[in-house]
């Protein structure tokens, strides 16, 4: 009975993630200035694609080691750096303009072909890893990105090429979501799956593993303290600072707190 449970918090964890990730990219394809791609912005997406595809098969089933991840994936960012050096030594525009549309493309490249790859680690994990700590924080923070993301492109509506994509995150980061903002449908698109993703989360953390000398009835307290925190945040906290960005990593950084405090004890 507790594996039937577990794969389902699994399956619904990961089938509402992937949704919110289709979400985020259709909408991604529907802003972006596709007439605007230049061969450099291709390049940087076709490698990044090229990249992860060697750490899949490579890998298999098992999650990358962050550093692999880190190193193959940010390969970009040593050429913005020694762009800025660049920069530093002779200030012509031409570098500094450069070295921003790398590190954009870079950014969008990242948002298209990495949630995919971190959302099927995070749920085979669910399946085969009990280390709570490195499920949610993964998951969440996924989620919590995903989230931000549509609902930011939602609410937006003009376009935006690969060299701006940074720039839009960060004004949306910075911009508040006014009531009627975001389409009707398009708030039930985003919060039918985050309500599955957060009770299939919450499911999960409840359930004992095989070495576990914690009563089933102490184990489901935390989670329901992290759900009045992260209920009472978006109620109370939002009202005062209605900000997209905080709205949807705040209350993820709380309950993965209140975990780590707890598996300290």
């Amino acid at each position: 009975m507790t594996n039937k449970v577990l794969l389902v918090c699994a399956a619904t964890a990961g089938a509402s993630l992937y949704f919110i990730y289709a979400l985020s990219a259709v909408l991604f394809l529907n802003h972006l200035e596709l007439a605007t791609i230049t061969l450099l912005e291709a390049v940087i997406i076709i490698t990044q694609v090229v990249r992860l595809a060697g750490i899949v098969a490579y890998f298999g089933m098992k999650p990358a080691r962050l550093e692999v991840l880190l190193v193959l994936l940010s390969l970009e960012t040593f050429l913005v750096m020694g762009l800025i050096v660049v920069y530093l030594i002779s200030p012509a525009p031409y570098y500094s303009n450069l070295a921003h549309a790398i590190f954009s493309t870079w950014v969008a490249a990242l948002f298209i072909v990495l949630p995919s790859y971190l959302i099927f680690t995070g749920v085979t994990q669910m399946t085969q890893n009990r280390n709570l700590i490195a499920i949610l924080v993964s998951l969440t923070l996924e989620f919590g990105f995903l989230t931000f993301a549509a609902s930011s492109m939602l609410g937006f509506g003009g376009a935006f090429t690969f060299a701006n994509f940074f720039d839009f995150l960060i004004g949306a980061a910075k911009f508040d979501l006014g009531a009627g903002t975001i389409p009707f449908l398009g708030s039930y698109l985003i919060l039918i799956p985050s309500a599955a993703v957060y009770l299939a989360l919450l499911v999960y953390v409840t359930i004992p593993t095989s070495t576990s000398v914690v009563p089933p009835k102490v184990t489901f307290v935390l989670p329901l303290l992290g759900a009045i925190v992260a209920l009472g945040w978006v109620y109370a906290s939002v009202l005062a600072v209605p900000n997209t960005l905080l709205s949807f990593t705040v209350p993820g950084i709380i309950v993965v707190a209140l975990l780590w405090a707890y598996m300290r004890r």
